[in-house]
């Protein structure tokens, strides 16, 4: 028997492919700002509207998903049932993501925060960050904002939520075909052609849920060690330029235990997922399913990390 550290990880693996652009994307200026106390009520409000639309996006790319699960039939072991698994996964996400949108609805009215998309946006030249050589070209697509004034991180991830559980063209957020889609157009095939994959057809999904869902972690828990080490620096601090929120609420919520439990859980099914397709092959067959698998995900993870890096505001 194969022993734990002998078992391949879609996860680990991705993780460790362009670690520049994930480290762009996890640890932000403006995480750093927020840490530090340094960041704008305006900024901060901006990002927080552009944070509830992601949601909205989040919730129909969730639905779409769910509908195009194939459950098992069969009553023997169907609770086990990777499939059975997702399905849960993400009804349970769906509950976070609602509690999530009134938590920020509850703490932008204590502390004065704005949480509309109208709240006037800075010039799309000013909200781009230089380009990276790590990004490409896709850098230069992204900063032209969305005809609705839509910042082009919201636009990017609106697409790739967009297209999942099947054609973006089939999803009304797509119509309009906003800035960034050409980055995840391979989003909408796989690299055989439109037909969705023989094995594990759901895992495009899944990894965009899991993938966004751990930069998240990794983004908040970075700033939270950064704050930490900001209040054991000195006794006294100037007050905060948010009046605290991002301290004293949305920090410690998006870097807690329960959240990183809620991560690992869509991960470690993800990778008991692939291994089990993997299992029973052996040599050349096994290095053509493991590559028929990365070459399904791995532009789209980092297109994924390209709109992750985008989202968040030039401070």
């Amino acid at each position: 028997m194969a022993s734990t550290r002998e078992t391949w990880s879609l996860t680990e693996h991705l993780l460790a492919t362009h670690q520049d652009l994930y480290k762009l994307a996890t640890q932000h200026p403006f995480l750093l700002a927020g840490a530090e106390g340094r960041l704008p009520k305006d900024i901060l409000s901006r990002w927080l509207a552009s944070d509830r639309l992601y949601i909205h996006s989040y919730i129909r790319a969730a639905g779409k998903l769910l509908a195009s699960i194939d459950l098992p039939q069969q009553v023997f072991r169907s609770q086990e049932a990777f499939e059975t698994q997702l399905a849960d996964w993400l009804i349970e996400a769906l509950v976070a993501v609602r509690k999530e949108e009134r938590f920020f609805i509850d703490v932008a009215d204590r502390y004065d925060l704005g949480i509309e998309i109208a709240i006037p946006l800075p010039p799309a030249s000013q909200t781009a960050a230089p380009s990276q050589a790590s990004a490409g070209t896709a850098t230069t697509t992204a900063t032209t904002g969305s005809k609705d004034g839509r910042p082009p991180g919201l636009a990017m991830m609106e697409s790739i939520f967009a297209s999942v559980g099947g054609p973006a063209a089939s999803s009304p957020a797509s119509e309009s075909k906003p800035p960034g889609l050409s980055l995840v157009q391979s989003f909408l095939t796989t690299t055989a052609g439109p037909t969705p994959p023989a094995v594990l057809p759901w895992l495009e999904g899944a990894l965009i849920f899991w993938g966004t869902e751990r930069c998240y972690l990794d983004a908040w828990s970075w700033a939270r060690d950064k704050a930490q080490n900001r209040e054991q620096s000195s006794a006294s601090h100037p007050e905060d330029a948010d009046g605290g929120a991002l301290r004293r609420e949305f920090i410690p919520n998006w870097s807690s235990p329960g959240f990183a439990r809620f991560v690992d859980k869509l991960g470690g099914l993800i990778d008991a997922a692939v291994a089990e397709a993997l299992a029973g092959k052996e040599g050349e067959e096994k290095d053509r399913a493991k590559a028929e698998i990365l070459g399904r995900v791995e532009g789209k993870w980092k297109s994924l990390l390209e709109a992750e890096r985008q989202f968040w505001p030039h401070v």
